[in-house]
């Protein structure tokens, strides 16, 4: 897929817990982030400008929703995992497919 533009996605200025949630206003409109840490892993839920929720793995420099038309997500990092304690060591970017 071809990017026609990516974003980065601030976290928010808050300690680090085991359900994080918050919003994000993009040139595409506002996304809310839902982090959840179970089965020793991070889970993300995210609910696009249009009300769509999707769901997306936390896993290092992999690019989510390839198949999607419209929107792609990826957790740049040097990290070779993401742990709890890592979560915001990693970069949060936001793809626009073309």
């Amino acid at each position: 897929m071809e990017t026609e533009s990516i974003e980065k996605i601030s976290y928010p200025n808050a300690e680090l817990k085991e359900n994080i949630e918050f919003d994000c206003s993009t040139s595409y409109g506002r996304f809310n982030f839902h982090f959840k840490w179970f089965n020793d892993r991070w889970n993300l839920w995210v609910t696009l400008p249009d009300g769509t929720k999707r769901e997306a793995g936390v896993y290092p420099n992999v690019v989510n929703w390839t198949g999607s038309p419209d929107y792609g997500l990826v957790f740049s990092t040097a990290l070779q995992t993401i742990d709890f304690e890592s979560l915001f060591m990693t970069e949060l970017y936001l793809l626009k497919w073309l």
